[in-house]
Parts: C-alpha cells; sequence; structure tokens
C-alpha cells in the first residue's frame, strides 16, 4: 500500500523518521499495562474461536513508539502486526523493532483476512483517519468481540507558555485533522459497528528538555515540519520568543511539557 491513500500532509509532514521518534514522547506504563492487560485477556476475556491471524494490529505504528513499549510487556507468544502507510516511518520501525512483522498499508486497506485480530490498537493516530470507511475495515478484520482501542498523548492547551505555542500553529492547520478536534469522537459515536466500553484520561507522560528540545518537539508537527525552511525558521523563532516571555519558561535549564493520556476502548458489536 503507499502513501497515496493518507493525507496529503503526513506525506510531506511525516517524513523525517529519525528525527520524529527522538522528538515526540513515549506512553506511560499505566497506559501501555492498560492495553497489554485488554490483549492477554486481563481485563475482558477475548474470543477463543476463529482463524486468529494476529492477537494484536497496530495501525498508524509510525516510527515504533507504542510498539517497543508494549511489545516489553507481552509474551513471545502473542501474534503482533505493526502496519504503517508511510514508508519513511516503517524503515525506522523496523531498525528500532526488528523482531516485529510489518506492513506497509492504510487503516483502510488492510490486507488480512475477516474477522481474524483480537485486538486493534491506534496509538496517537486514529484523528489522521477517522471515518466510517477506516472503522468498517476494521471491524471486518476484528473478530465477533474483538477489541478497537485508541491512545493519545494530549498537550495541556490550557498552560498559558503552550496556548502561546498553540496560536502560533494553530494558522497552519486549515483542515488538518486533529485529536483536540475531537472530530474523531463523533465518528466513532455514529458508528454501529463498535460499542465504547471505557473512555477516560489518565496522568501524562513524564517529557522534558531545554528550550531546543521543545522546540525540536512542536516543529516536529506535521504542519510545521512539511514547511519550507526559511518558514520553519521563523515559527521556530517565533517560539523560542513564547519560552523567554514566560515564567514557567524564561529562566528554566529544563521545560516540562504537560501531557495527559486518553484511551477509548470500543468492542466489535
Amino acid at each position: 500500500m503507499s502513501s497515496t491513500s493518507v493525507h496529503a500532509k503526513t506525506k510531506t509532514g511525516f517524513i523525517n523518521g529519525k528525527n520524529y521518534d527522538q522528538s515526540r514522547p513515549s506512553y506511560t506504563e499505566e497506559a501501555v499495562s492498560y492495553i497489554a492487560d485488554l490483549v492477554t485477556g486481563g481485563k475482558i476475556p477475548g474470543p477463543s474461536t476463529g482463524n486468529v491471524s494476529y492477537d494484536i494490529v497496530e495501525l498508524g505504528a509510525g516510527t515504533g513508539k507504542f510498539t517497543q513499549k508494549v511489545m516489553s510487556k507481552l509474551t513471545q507468544d502473542v501474534k503482533y502486526l505493526a502496519t504503517e502507510p508511510m514508508e519513511g516511518f516503517l524503515d525506522t520501525l523496523k531498525q528500532l523493532c526488528p523482531s516485529v512483522s510489518t506492513k506497509l498499508c492504510a487503516a483502510s486497506d488492510l490486507p488480512l483476512p475477516d474477522n481474524s485480530v483480537r485486538t486493534v490498537v491506534a496509538a496517537q493516530c486514529f484523528h489522521w483517519f477517522a471515518s466510517e470507511d477506516s472503522l468498517k475495515e476494521i471491524c471486518r478484520v476484528l473478530v465477533p468481540g474483538g477489541r478497537f482501542v485508541m491512545v493519545w498523548n494530549n498537550k495541556d492547551w490550557d498552560e498559558p507558555w503552550v496556548k502561546d505555542i498553540e496560536d502560533i500553529l494553530s494558522g497552519y492547520y486549515g483542515d488538518t485533522p486533529r485529536a483536540i478536534n475531537r472530530t474523531w469522537k463523533t465518528v466513532i459515536e455514529k458508528f454501529s459497528g463498535l460499542s465504547c466500553k471505557e473512555h477516560f484520561f489518565q496522568a501524562g507522560i513524564d517529557f522534558q528538555g531545554d528550550k531546543d528540545f521543545v522546540v525540536g518537539h512542536f516543529s516536529t508537527i506535521s504542519v510545521i515540519a512539511s514547511l519550507p525552511e526559511d518558514e520553519k525558521e521563523d515559527i521556530q523563532r517565533r517560539m523560542y520568543q513564547v519560552l523567554n516571555s514566560h515564567d514557567q519558561t524564561r529562566e528554566k535549564d529544563i521545560i516540562r511539557i504537560p501531557f495527559k493520556t486518553e484511551i477509548y476502548h470500543s468492542v466489535k458489536v
């Protein structure tokens, strides 16, 4: 599957897998343990019948941030497939997770049999492909009673300095999908093939560094990463101005970017 089936902004904003991996947060132990327990049947008994190809299929696995964390909590007999539509990201994932099976494909066209997956996971990505077509495809590959779980690292945009950086970024988004717009939630709640079992928030990941680290993180956001270098440099200059203007960040050697974890767990009906 080529990248032609994904949003145009991903083709230019999500290319440098190594840089993305170094500048993006991982996931909390609590969030990963919750999902690992689902996969192994710790919270809800998994289907025991059917021609199961994989215990877990990860959509939009990117560079393997979630993949690495959850694999460390699963036994070797768990059948895991990481899928990703962008070749540059998938190359990085293969380097970081050499033992994981992978496929280059989009969520709307999964090369898997019907009723063949126990759990589908989308970490930090469902907003990119939140559509009825994708949900139909997810339900097609799930076994009866199979789970679709989404997890996000959400920034606290109410933090004053984070809000000021958001004001800079917001002018570049246009129609680019965003998790914080909650469109994804409307889409899945209108879809009759899945029933929500749990939707909750947890404490977020501890993600911190110096000012260069903070600006580097925000620069990996797709709408910024895809810009010409001169325009990107101007935005980065404005970000430094924000960091130098707030009491919480101005004289800090280490700045904590505030996050909270969001998990949405649904089941095929």
